[in-house]
């Protein structure tokens, strides 16, 4: 895939598909089996970004101060989802309830995608450290 995809198609790909198992699981009740099915689903996209983020670096500006790189990438992934619970908890009852919060998520995803596949991510110049 990554010989036939650049790396914007590829993020744009897999923030759509993050949105639709959301939105999936805002529009399916159940049954718990569906669920658990839906729920795998959302885990594999998860993984393929986490996969997709660890090759980012080196894809962009290649292996030179990987480390530090990665971490500047990194940092503000973890820190939206160290509070994404508290935003969850926040937002689902003036939302009015977990289908529309996953809703507004499944939104926000779409919204979410549109960010790259505006940006010049392949253009972009080597970050020098130091």
């Amino acid at each position: 895939m990554t010989h036939r995809t650049s790396v914007r198609t590829r993020t744009v790909a897999l923030i759509t598909a993050g949105g639709a198992t959301t939105l999936l699981l805002a529009l399916v009740p159940g049954p718990t089996p569906l669920l658990i099915v839906l729920v795998i689903l959302a885990g594999g996209v998860r993984g393929n970004f986490t996969l997709l983020q660890a090759t980012a670096v080196i894809d962009r500006w290649g292996t030179t101060a990987y480390g530090h790189l990665s971490g500047i990438l990194a940092a503000p992934i973890a820190i939206a989802e160290a509070l994404t619970p508290f935003a969850a908890a926040t937002l689902v009852h003036p939302l009015g309830g977990y289908p529309q919060l996953f809703a507004a998520l499944a939104a926000s995803s779409a919204v979410a995608a549109l960010v790259p596949s505006g940006t010049a991510i392949g253009g972009c110049e080597p970050i020098t450290t130091g």
